[in-house]
């Protein structure tokens, strides 16, 4: 079970409510019962517990070994690798990603749609890094899709033969390993927390389309 329900985005925006109206004593006892309603909504938010299990490795950025580590997990894939992306414009990560195609790993990526490859008013992409990396993994094979259905599909995650999980927020660019202050957690053999997030791939799974190469 996973939560649709931003906890914090509730509270914020109820508070802001509660405080409009309590400016009116008049007002007050809707400000309470918006409020308990909101604590109501939070407290049945749905999550999920996995016990601690296998090892938790970490890196951060820019240049401490962020992006070494999110290779690190793609290499170490011998059957599948599930991948969720923002922005996908890393030569390093589709590089590892092309060798794990090669080796016979079935590679499944689902990227946000517009991060990647919107255009601007002249036509031309924005992120042409990201239409080349994407085109290339294609054209090896890869099963590529983008997802539009949400306004940002945020994810950055991998899933390694469904045992170990890797995320944080490093997307998977040049700008998030050499520049951004960015982190990657990886839990390593931990599969009870790597079929939670394997549910949540093949959800953004389906509600994705197949990647076309817009360039022809």
């Amino acid at each position: 079970m996973r939560s649709h329900i931003n906890a914090k985005t509730i509270v914020i925006a109820t508070a802001i409510a509660a405080a409009s109206l309590a400016t009116s004593n008049a007002f007050a006892w809707s400000a309470a019962k918006i409020i308990a309603k909101a604590v109501a909504e939070v407290k049945n938010a749905n999550s999920t517990t996995v016990a601690a299990t296998g090892t938790v490795e970490v890196a951060f950025s820019p240049d401490e070994g962020a992006e070494n580590l999110v290779i690190k997990v793609i290499n170490s894939a011998h059957s599948s690798i599930h991948m969720l992306a923002y922005s996908f414009t890393s030569a390093p990560v589709t590089q590892a990603l092309l060798d794990a195609k090669h080796r016979g790993v079935d590679v499944k990526l689902v990227a946000d749609y517009e991060n990647n490859l919107e255009v601007d008013r002249n036509g031309k992409f924005k992120s042409p890094k990201a239409v080349a990396a994407l085109s290339a993994l294609a054209t090896a094979g890869v099963d590529v899709r983008t997802i539009k259905v949400y306004p940002i599909h945020h994810d950055k995650v991998i899933l390694a033969d469904q045992q170990s999980v890797e995320l944080g927020s490093f997307n998977y660019s040049d700008a998030a390993a050499h520049r951004n202050s960015e982190n990657v957690l990886v839990n390593w053999n931990n599969p009870a927390l790597a079929k939670v997030y394997e549910g949540h791939f093949e959800r953004n799974y389906a509600r994705s389309q197949v990647f076309v190469n817009p360039r022809y």
